[in-house]
This record gives C-alpha cells, sequence and structure tokens, in this order.
C-alpha cells in the first residue's frame, strides 16, 4: 500500500467516526421486529416500544416514581447476589451487576425511566425499562461494550435471572409503600404532637360544642383537640398493621406462585438475602404465591385505610373551616392565621386555604384509592394485571396526603388561637345555662324554668344563681 493510499484509508475512517457521532439513533432487535433506539440512551427496544405504545399526554411517567424505581433496582440487586451464590450468575457478571446497581440508587438518572407509569402486560414495560437499564450500564462500563449489545449481559438472561416482572414488581411495590410510610407517618406523628400542644396551651379555654349544628354544652379546646388527636393516632395504628403486612412478599413466586420457575436454591435463599440487603428480619414469603399472584388486597387495604384517614381529616378540616368562619357572621370561635389575602375583589377577606387545601388533597387521596380498589373487582384468573394502577395511585395518595398534613400542620394549627370574647359570649347562652341548672336540679326542674322563663335567658340564669344560693 502506498502512502497516497493510507493516508486516504486513514480519512475515510476519520469520517466513518465521525458519522457514528452524529448519529442520533441505534437499531435494536426483539420479538417484535427492529426499532431505532436514541443512541446515547441507557434503556432498550422494549422501553422504546412502550413509549411509543404508551404517549403520556401530560401523565406521569415512571421517572415520577424513583422510590418505586429504587425498590424495582434493589429487587434486581437482591437477585444478582442470591444468583451470585447459588453459582447461576459468573461472578464477574453478577458483581457488575451489584456494583451499577449501587450506582444508580446512588445517583439515579431519572430520564432513562420514560415509560408510562401505567401499561398494558402487568407491568412488564416498567420491568423491562429497569433490565435494559442496568444491562446497558453494565455491558458499557463494566465490559466495555457499546450500548445495545447485550453481550456479555442481557436484560432476560441476566438482570431478569430467577425473577419476572410478577414477582420483581409485586416485591418492588412493597419495598416502596414500606418506605413512603416511614415519611408519611412521620408528618402524621407531627400532627398529632401538634394537636396534643394546642390543647395543653388551650386547656383553659372554654367553647360551645354542638349537635345536629345546634347549641350543646360547654367544652375546652383540649377536650376538642384531643377527639382529633385520637382519631388521628387511631388511624395511624390502622395504617401500620396494614405497613405490617407487606413485609410478606412473593419474590421467587415468579410468573404466577409456580415456584419450579426458579432454581430450588434460588427460592430457598432468596428471603434471607432480602432481609440482609433491607437490614431487617421481618421479610418472609408469602402464605400463599399463588394467591399474592391473583389478588394485590394487601396492597388494596391500604388503600382503603388511607381513604378512611383522608375522610376523617376532612372532617377535621371542615370544622376548623366552620369554627373560624365570620369574621363576623359566622362563628368566629377559632381565629387561622392568615395565610394570604382571600378575595380579588373583597378587601380585607381572609379565607380558612389551607383547611380548604387539606380538604382538596384529602379528596384526591379517595380518588386515587377508588381506583385502586376497582382493580380487585378486575384481577382476572392467574395474574392480577392491574398493578401498576394500584403502586403509582397509592404512592400519589400517601405523597398527596402527606403534603396536605404538612401545610395544615405547619401553616394552620400552629398557629391557631381561640376567640376567648366570642367563646365566653357563647357558654353563657340558653342550652349550656340550662345543662347547669339540670345538673343542680334536675331535667324536670330545668325544662319547667325553660317553660316558665319562654326563653329568657335572663330569668333562667336568675333561677341558676337563685339555686346556688339556697344550695
Amino acid at each position: 500500500m502506498s502512502a497516497n493510499d493510507f493516508s486516504l484509508d486513514c480519512k475515510l475512517d476519520n469520517q466513518l467516526d465521525r458519522l457514528d457521532s452524529q448519529l442520533e439513533t441505534r437499531v435494536e432487535t426483539d420479538l417484535i421486529g427492529a426499532l431505532e433506539v436514541p443512541v446515547d440512551a441507557l434503556y432498550g427496544v422494549q422501553t422504546q416500544r412502550a413509549i411509543a405504545l404508551y404517549p403520556l399526554n401530560g401523565e406521569k411517567p415512571l421517572s415520577a416514581y424513583p422510590v418505586l424505581i429504587k425498590a424495582m433496582l434493589r429487587v434486581k440487586r437482591i437477585a444478582a447476589k442470591t444468583n451470585l451464590n447459588t453459582g447461576e450468575l459468573e461472578p464477574k457478571i453478577a458483581q457488575s451487576i451489584i456494583q451499577v446497581i449501587n450506582r444508580l440508587l446512588d445517583d439515579l438518572p431519572l430520564e432513562q425511566f420514560p415509560v408510562h407509569a401505567c401499561h398494558g402486560g402487568g407491568g412488564i414495560s416498567t420491568n423491562m425499562n429497569i433490565n435494559e437499564v442496568v444491562a446497558n450500564l453494565v455491558n458499557r462500563d463494566a465490559f466495555f461494550r457499546p450500548l445495545g449489545t447485550y453481550s456479555p449481559v442481557h436484560p432476560n438472561d441476566h438482570i431478569n435471572l430467577n425473577n419476572s416482572t410478577s414477582d420483581a414488581q409485586t416485591t418492588a411495590c412493597h419495598f416502596a409503600v414500606i418506605e413512603q410510610w416511614q415519611s408519611l407517618e412521620s408528618s402524621i406523628d407531627k400532627l398529632i404532637n401538634e394537636f396534643n400542644a394546642q390543647g395543653a396551651k388551650w386547656q383553659h379555654e372554654q367553647k360551645i360544642a354542638r349537635t345536629c349544628l345546634q347549641d350543646a354544652v360547654e367544652i375546652s379546646f383540649a377536650d376538642l383537640f384531643s377527639g382529633y388527636q385520637s382519631l388521628i393516632e387511631r388511624n395511624k395504628k390502622r395504617l401500620n398493621q396494614g405497613v405490617i403486612e407487606l413485609y410478606k412478599i412473593n419474590l421467587g413466586g415468579n410468573i404466577i406462585g409456580r415456584k419450579g420457575d426458579v432454581s430450588q436454591a434460588f427460592f430457598e435463599s432468596i428471603i434471607d438475602e432480602v432481609n440482609t440487603q433491607m437490614y431487617t428480619s421481618l421479610f418472609c414469603h408469602s402464605d400463599n404465591l399463588f394467591d399474592s399472584s391473583q389478588n394485590h388486597d394487601d396492597l388494596i387495604s391500604i388503600a382503603n385505610r388511607l381513604e378512611l384517614f383522608a375522610r376523617g381529616l376532612i372532617k377535621i378540616a371542615k370544622d376548623f373551616r366552620l369554627m373560624s368562619s365570620g369574621p363576623e357572621t359566622g362563628f368566629a370561635e377559632l381565629n387561622l392565621p392568615a395565610v394570604q389575602p382571600g378575595s380579588s375583589a373583597m378587601p380585607g377577606k381572609v379565607n380558612p386555604t389551607i383547611a380548604e387545601y387539606l380538604v382538596q388533597c384529602c379528596m384526591q387521596v379517595c380518588g386515587r384509592c377508588y381506583t385502586i380498589q376497582m382493580t380487585q373487582d378486575h384481577g382476572e384468573l392467574d395474574l392480577n394485571v392491574w398493578q401498576s394502577l394500584v403502586i403509582h395511585n397509592l404512592l400519589d395518595a400517601m405523597s398527596c396526603l402527606e403534603n396536605g398534613i404538612q401545610a395544615f400542620t405547619q401553616h394552620c394549627l400552629s398557629g391557631v388561637t381561640p376567640n376567648s370574647q366570642q367563646n365566653q359570649q357563647n357558654i353563657q347562652t340558653m342550652i349550656p345555662t340550662l345543662i347547669r341548672l339540670k345538673q343542680e336540679k334536675g331535667y324536670s326542674y330545668a325544662a319547667k324554668v325553660f317553660k316558665e322563663s319562654q326563653g329568657d335567658i335572663t330569668k333562667v340564669r336568675a333561677h341558676l344563681i337563685k339555686d346556688k344560693q339556697e344550695s
């Protein structure tokens, strides 16, 4: 070869290299056929196919749920370590998978998880999005192979080894809810503590109670707030009991609960590895793996309890809204912190916006939980395929409830003050006065006084003073 020919070949190679670097896509092939994938995407053909099939149109992608992505990654890491221990993965491959997942857990590239949060196939697009990202990173970083080669590490043959969408995603859903519960529980605890603090602060302040929206007896604000606090504590306990049930998992149950779809060694050791990596001893296999495939009622139970809690919080928030109504023609028993102007047209108007925000958050929670409940009705035969709908609505409901609770605790409850003058006037009205008279002389006597006084509160009070003097 002449020097000119060699120079020409070098120029041609350089041009080809520049052309390759300018390409915007690479071509990958799956069962359905060939498809173009963005050249620098860490995901692959099955993820790209899902992007095309399930357009977002403003709805949430998988990337909106990092807690679920990380839960899936932990499942894959647990599987890789177990497969390493049983000898079903080569050490170099297994260790590389674990290292890549550790990096992803520390620095998650959310843009690489673009599939629609809800899609057909029982969550397979979620599972394959995870599998492809991990496989591509392992091949690129540990074996110096181009993205999309899937050699020596394949998304199905290696990342998905001894697990499937069914058991991997179900287990990941449990992991995610357990983690999300820790954050929600913390906000609930702060709400409980604030009600307790406000009750202690205003324990000597009296207000009138009401039944059927009519005047009743006087109580203290400590009495009122203790009732709210008790409701919240009971619902927290109920939710916590539901979360404890999520430590039963079906990892190793594989496709529909058949243990034979994974190796015996994998099945027998997987729970120990789960507990080791999750730093607990609480996880165990579900009582019936086929049941775990057919039903998601353990997650649905959390939704039911969330909805019940949300309805209780709506009641509390609406009570605050009523008790602060006014300022001159309403109940005007509570002063809520003024956090923003209440009208664009009426000067001086301040609305109970934080209480209303909590109500709206709780309404959203109820709607999401109703959607979750519907998935039990439609889980036909051996696999309930609606788990994506369950987990994303459940995580959204928990997050929405936490937001509402935090705002109410910080911007409303912590700054609430009783309207002492109004409350003192209220507890000196007809019904409370008659109740005090009844306590002195009995129901019949108090009823007789009311009838004789013809509703004149001055005469009723006179009887009460007279009776006290005589006693």
